[in-house]
Formats: structure tokens, C-alpha cells, sequence
């Protein structure tokens, strides 16, 4: 299959922007409500209406599909107000002003029995400190010099920024790490690994893959924990072409080009 016949993707990982505190390191997001951050999300809307996208995939759980349809809904009639989140403040404000009729909620997060990632942290903590202070360590580095980094970078910056391939690399070398708790009979990271993380971002691809025709252009917006294993199952299947979010996103001035 052909680039020409292959649908397209953007994959855009981003930061939490609600301040959820879902995950095990989490970086304190400022408000995007306020007046200057509002006029910084609009110029990222506009950069990832250039991809021109015919569908437009979330970090919601597939299965509250209804649910969010019925929000985006409510927002296009202007009888509800978008929260802090990535999903109303990039997905829907996006589709919106593309003329979308629904939002494509593509997660998958649940809990089926397992090892969880605190158990990890704490077999890492009381058996193999050294690799605790490694995971500790560096997730703390990068919190901090995420928080660093807002105080003095616009959103379209700190997205760039966190979608460059070091960047995203980086993060995923974390999981790498994760593998290596444990023993050899007792795998416990491996098992965490194995039993939901790649799970989960595997059920993820399957499911853009799911909503995807060779003519669409799906933009994935997303936790940037994500990407590295999102893009690398995409380019793996063989079923689609995938651009860069720097296109989009790089550069000093918006044109009209793709």
C-alpha cells in the first residue's frame, strides 16, 4: 500500500493541561483559562487546523463514546463550557472550527488484574534502591524542568518541544527502566509492562485503526507518555502515513500549505 492510499496521522502528545494527577510524576499544569494562555491555545488550534483533519482521536475511554459526543454536542449549540482538559481546549475547539460533528474517544484504561506501577516502586524502593533512585530521580528531573519550562514558554512551545523525538525518547526510556524491577523469577516491572501499559497503548492503535479510511487524516491527541509506542505500532502496520508535528507546529509564521 502506497503513502497515497494509506491514511494519515498526527500524532500530538501533550501535557495534562486539567492537572488530572493521574500519573506517578505529575507536572502542575498553569491556567490555561487565563486570558494570555487562551490566546496561546487558539494558535495551536489554528496550526492543527492546517493538518486538516477529517477526524480528530482523544485520551478518552472509547466506551463513554455517548457521553463525550453529547458534550461536544452541547458545545457546538454553546450550552456547555470547555473545561481545562487537553481533550475541550485542543480536541473540541479544534473540530469545532474544522466543522466536526463528533469527537473519536480512542482509550482504553482498565484494570484487569496484575501487578500495579506503585507495587513496582515499591519492590524497586525495598530490593533494588539504586533503580528506585533512578525512576525517583528522573521523573522528579523532568517535573521539574517541565514546571521551568512554563513559566517562560508559550503552549505552542512546550508542545513542539515535547513532541521532538529526544524528547519523546526520553520519556520512554523510563519504561525501559521499569522493565529492569526485579529478579529474574520475579518480574514484577515486565509484568506491569506487559499486563496493561503496552496493553493499553496497543488497544489505543487498534482502535484509531478502527475509525480510520484510506482518505482520512486523523489527528491523535495525546498524553506525550504515549507517543513513543503509538508512532512506533503506526509505522509498524504498515496501514498508514505519519507526519510530523513540527510541520504543524515548528516555525515562526502560519500558512496555508500543508
Amino acid at each position: 500500500m502506497d503513502s497515497a492510499n494509506k491514511c494519515t496521522i498526527l500524532l500530538l502528545g501533550t501535557y495534562h493541561m486539567g492537572n488530572p494527577g493521574l500519573d506517578m510524576h505529575n507536572v502542575k499544569s498553569e491556567d490555561v483559562l487565563a486570558p494570555k494562555r487562551q490566546i496561546e491555545i487558539q494558535e495551536v488550534v489554528d496550526r492543527l487546523k492546517l493538518f486538516n483533519p477529517t477526524k480528530i482521536a482523544v485520551e478518552a475511554l472509547a466506551d463513554e463514546d455517548e457521553a463525550l459526543n453529547t458534550q461536544f454536542l452541547s458545545y457546538l449549540s454553546g450550552e456547555f463550557t470547555l473545561g481545562a482538559n487537553e481533550i475541550h481546549q485542543l480536541g473540541f475547539r479544534t473540530a469545532a472550527e474544522l466543522g466536526h460533528h463528533r469527537i473519536y474517544p480512542v482509550d482504553w484504561n482498565e484494570w484487569i488484574g496484575g501487578v500495579a506501577l506503585g507495587h513496582v516502586y515499591e519492590y524497586a524502593q525495598s530490593y533494588i534502591p539504586e533503580l528506585y533512585q533512578q525512576l525517583y530521580s528522573n521523573g522528579q528531573e523532568r517535573v521539574e524542568a517541565a514546571q521551568k519550562s512554563m513559566k517562560v514558554q508559550t503552549i505552542k512551545d512546550l508542545l513542539l518541544a515535547g513532541n521532538y523525538p529526544d524528547a519523546l525518547r526520553r520519556d520512554h526510556e523510563t519504561y525501559m527502566t521499569v522493565a529492569r524491577v526485579g529478579d529474574g523469577k520475579n518480574n514484577i516491572g515486565i509484568d506491569w509492562l506487559c499486563n496493561y501499559w503496552y496493553r493499553r497503548n496497543l488497544i489505543i492503535y487498534a482502535n484509531i485503526s478502527r475509525i480510520s479510511s484510506p482518505e482520512d487524516r486523523i489527528l491523535v491527541i495525546y498524553g506525550s507518555g504515549h507517543i513513543y509506542l503509538l508512532t512506533q505500532f503506526i509505522k509498524e502496520s504498515g496501514l498508514f502515513s505519519l507526519e510530523s508535528v513540527e510541520k504543524y507546529l515548528g516555525g515562526s509564521q502560519l500558512t496555508g500549505k500543508n
